[in-house]
């Protein structure tokens, strides 16, 4: 609170207040919530996949991976602001290849979450699983060839090979 000294004395008081957006004031006193969690992925032949995360409020945010944080040096982090709201909100993104995921031998597939800061507390991500994609060769069961009378009906059973994940099956 200010004074002032209007004209022909005595004092009016007036209220100063700190300029904060409107975003700001929004983000004060809650813990981070995501607003994008990492999705399970799967690595094909040896082309790494990047895992994703976005949190407000939040002054850090981490990834990690099996129970063990990821270095920080291969976080790529940075800090937006939303256009509309004036929201801030930071994004981190990391790379997993497929020699980290081989190299895992743990009970569950290799995993990764984040983990965000503020001046609440932590908040944790879901849990993104890292898979491995393969397709076998072999069909397990081909479909066989049938006369059929025209405009007659058949059915062609088939079961695609073995894969990661599961085939889907169309017909050409």
């Amino acid at each position: 609170m200010t004074r002032k000294e209007p004209e022909g004395g005595g004092v009016r008081c007036t209220e100063e207040r700190t300029k904060r957006s409107r975003g700001e004031a929004l983000q004060s006193g809650t813990l981070p919530r995501f607003l994008q969690e990492p999705d399970d992925a799967y690595i094909i032949k040896s082309h790494p996949i990047q895992l994703r995360c976005r949190a407000q409020p939040a002054l850090q945010i981490f990834f990690k991976c099996n129970g063990e944080w990821v270095h920080q040096s291969q976080h790529l982090a940075q800090e937006h602001t939303d256009l509309g709201t004036g929201v801030k909100f930071r994004e981190v993104l990391i790379n997993v290849s497929r020699q980290q995921v081989e190299d895992f031998h743990g009970p569950e597939d290799y995993w990764c979450l984040c983990v965000a800061w503020s001046h609440l507390g932590t908040s944790k991500s879901r849990k993104a699983s890292v898979r491995i994609a393969y397709l076998r060769k072999n069909f397990e069961q081909d479909p066989q060839g049938t006369e059929v009378p025209l405009k007659g009906m058949i059915v062609l059973h088939c079961r695609p090979p073995e894969g990661v994940p599961l085939a889907e099956l169309g017909w050409v």
